[in-house]
């Protein structure tokens, strides 16, 4: 038994490791860099070299055809890094765009990838197009692209581009200061580079080093090292102010004129200051989180649950990666409009520390039924968020996770638990996450329902109750086959007050198997067809779900991914009543054949639930979305859209519901840090339309200024002589945040 134990225990925490090498490039504090993008001899000559030698897509590892040089020096406080990209400079896909700009990924576009810890949990990846455009990310452990990648991680540094007679040149000036990685002058980070491009349409991945494109840990492979001798630490104190402040306006009748309120602005600070390389605490004061972007409408007529949205908010978005559950114990967004809030930051080489507090003056109120969700926003809140997170080594780590909501009325909300995270073997993977909750309602009357969960009330009326979550996952990929085993457990009576839970009361398992191959031809790339099994319980042992969904992926020519999911639900209770063969269809189409165009198209159609009918009947699904980005110049992108939904009546041509969001946007982007665009948005389930101009200037990630407006049409008058174009509602606003370093 114990010689068992011992086998199990170096089975789990026994080092993976995958192939390196190290590079030390040359200090020259001597040398006055120009970053143009012109990689000049008088400039590189004491440059160490790195070459791409590998393409790892769609060639499995093989030697490029594309010739890729990298030189790399630095000096006391900085890395300087350039790319040699040879190509045919007609080929060159590339476009002005602003920073963190998706659509880059059509681009030729350079990836400078850290592990500055050189322990796996994460990578900091650099990204510039063939015009010096940037976009930043934070590369984490996950199964899709979707969950894989925080964009809204930000890194302050400076880069240009050029397109040459033999293809383009780029230079990236990183300072030390703007990086994460432990203390010590002398440092040794795990480091690959990456070239993106495209050979006859089809994409093109050449990296620095080999790539196992099926291991279940991808960041673990960031394996080279780069050795850094002497260089200065420099902690940082930076101060964020800025002024905000919109006019808003509105009219009465339809006759009248809008009358404009009083130009009211709004102050506030922000602080960062560096308590040591690995330590960071964050200060705000009366934040503005006002959005640039408007959310996308999300069309909502048939969801029995509350909608998720994308955090926004660059405060919330730094350092909040450590924070990032599947059981959705945290969301940001529920902490809806903190009066101040501060943040501590820690990371060493075998711990992180998150530690979060926020004083939230409308506090939002979610509660989670077994088929759905109620949703209120009440008063003021105090949130405390803790998050400990142990490495135990580059493949095994476990963590720690309290939350706390105190109400001003009464009330409170505790969560505790701990997750793990474990890589078995060079195919298999382990993780975890185990919760519990306390709670005690506020006194309040936020949420109007007669509702009861599980011998609760949904009214707030000052109820105690605890529960509990569970969620475990087995994961498995190889070259040829990729599996997942799933089981999650919310108790009847479980809430994440600081978190986004809309259905508990469930025992839930899944079963994922899928055949995967790589036939590396231009026609078909890649090619995946499997199955997914779920069976979902209530916790009085009551038959809920009996799911099979059939998949199929296809990579091919144009740039073109083609993902089919034939989803039926062999049985489904959804309020008590039973309902059999609700068989349904999803198309997902993206595409980007050249640099002007690219297609995402999505199709839904099948049998589906009125859900928020009072008696929700089967009827007949029709959803639609459809946007074309296309790149006119390389200066200026529109980008139409529209979602269209509806939901028949099996037996008539009547609808449960039937309409559309048209949204429409254009940008003119000047350079990479300035802009103007428009957007305008027609909503036929609510009869509601606006349009919303922006002028921006965004020199780095905290520094921007920008002035637009809301032009709102709303049909609030009952009035024969209403117009969607006839504005009703109107607002204009500015922003001025300026960083201050020191």
């Amino acid at each position: 038994m114990k010689n068992t134990l011992l086998i199990l225990f170096l089975f789990l925490f026994a080092p993976i490791t995958f192939s390196q090498e190290s590079f030390s490039p040359i200090k020259d504090n001597n040398t006055r860099f120009i970053i143009d993008g012109i990689i000049s001899d008088d400039e590189w000559n004491n440059a160490i070299e790195v070459d791409l030698d590998y393409e790892v897509n769609p060639g499995n590892n093989i030697s490029p055809k594309e010739k890729t040089k990298v030189f790399i020096v630095y000096s006391d406080t900085h890395l300087y890094i350039a790319f040699k990209a040879y190509a045919n400079p007609k080929e060159v896909r590339a476009s002005i765009r602003s920073r963190d700009d998706l659509g880059m990924i059509s681009d030729d576009f350079i990836v400078v990838a850290f592990d500055t810890y050189g322990d796996s949990r994460n990578n900091y990846l650099l990204l510039a197009n063939a015009f010096g455009s940037q976009l930043d990310a934070r590369a984490v452990n996950a199964i899709t692209d979707e969950d894989r990648y925080d964009i809204n991680f930000n890194v302050d540094f400076e880069t240009k581009g050029n397109i040459v007679s033999d293809g383009f040149e780029i230079e990236f000036k990183i300072p030390f200061a703007s990086l994460p990685f432990p203390n010590g002058n002398n440092q040794e980070w795990n480091f690959n580079f990456r070239r993106n491009s495209f050979r006859n349409g089809v994409p093109i991945e050449l990296r620095s080093q080999p790539f196992d494109r099926t291991a279940p840990c991808q960041i673990c492979q960031t394996t080279d090292k780069l050795i850094l001798k002497d260089i200065k630490i420099e902690k940082r104190i930076e101060f964020l102010p800025y002024v905000a402040g919109n006019v808003t306006g509105k009219k009465e009748t339809i006759l009248d004129q809008i009358n404009y309120e009083k130009f009211n602005p709004n102050l506030g600070l922000g602080i960062n200051l560096d308590l040591s390389k690995n330590s960071t605490l964050e200060l705000t004061l009366n934040p503005d989180f006002s959005q640039v972007e408007a959310d996308v409408t999300q069309i909502d007529v048939n969801s029995s649950v509350a909608l998720e949205y994308p955090e926004r908010r660059p405060y919330f978005n730094r350092g909040t990666d450590i924070v990032q559950y599947t059981t959705g114990a945290f969301y940001s967004r529920s902490i809806n409009n903190p009066l101040i809030s501060t943040k501590l930051i820690s990371q060493g080489k075998k711990e992180r520390v998150f530690f979060l507090t926020a004083l939230d003056q409308n506090s939002v109120y979610q509660i989670a039924g077994e088929d759905r969700s109620y949703l209120g926003q009440g008063d003021e809140s105090f949130v405390n968020v803790l998050r400990y997170q142990r490495l135990i080594n580059k493949n095994s780590r476990l963590g720690l996770l309290t939350t706390n909501r105190y109400y001003k009325n009464g009330g409170y909300g505790n969560l505790l638990g701990t997750d793990g995270w474990f890589l078995l073997s060079d195919k298999l993977r382990f993780t975890y996450e185990v919760f519990l909750n306390f709670n005690k309602e506020p006194n309040a009357d936020w949420i109007d329902s007669n509702d009861n969960i599980f011998g609760r009330t949904v009214t707030l009326d000052n109820q105690t109750f605890t529960g509990k979550s569970i969620n475990i996952q087995l994961y498995r990929n190889t070259e040829k086959w990729m599996s997942y085993l799933t089981y999650r457990d919310f108790s009847p009576n479980f809430q994440a007050d600081v978190g986004f839970i809309v259905k508990n009361n469930r025992k839930w398992g899944t079963l994922y198997h899928a055949y995967q191959t790589f036939p590396n031809k231009p026609a078909l790339q890649y090619f995946s067809i499997g199955t997914k099994a779920d069976i979902l319980y209530t916790y009085e042992d009551y038959l809920k779900t009996i799911s099979v969904d059939g998949i199929l992926s296809i990579k091919t020519l144009f740039n073109t991914e083609i993902n089919f999911t034939h989803d039926r639900d062999l049985f489904k209770n959804f309020l008590g009543r039973d309902y059999r063969n609700l068989p349904s269809n999803r198309f997902q189409i993206r595409s980007s054949p050249n640099e002007s165009l690219a297609i995402n198209l999505n199709l839904t159609f099948g049998r589906d639930l009125a859900y928020n009918e009072e008696n929700p009947e089967i009827g007949r699904e029709f959803n639609f979305y459809f946007m074309p980005a296309i790149q006119l110049s390389n200066k200026l992108r529109i980008s139409p859209s529209i979602r269209y939904a509806r939901l028949r009546y099996m037996n008539n041509d009547n609808y449960f519901y039937n309409g559309s969001i048209t949204r429409f946007s254009i940008r003119y982007q000047f350079n990479n840090f300035f802009n103007v665009r428009i957007i305008s948005e027609y909503n036929t389930f609510s009869e509601r339309f606006f349009i919303q101009p922006l002028i921006q200037w965004n020199p780095n990630p905290s520094t921007v200024f920008y002035i637009g407006g809301n032009q709102n049409s709303l049909n609030d008058f009952n009035d024969d002589m209403y117009s969607i174009f006839r504005v009703d509602q109107s607002q204009i606003f500015l922003k001025f945040q300026y960083l201050i370093g020191l």
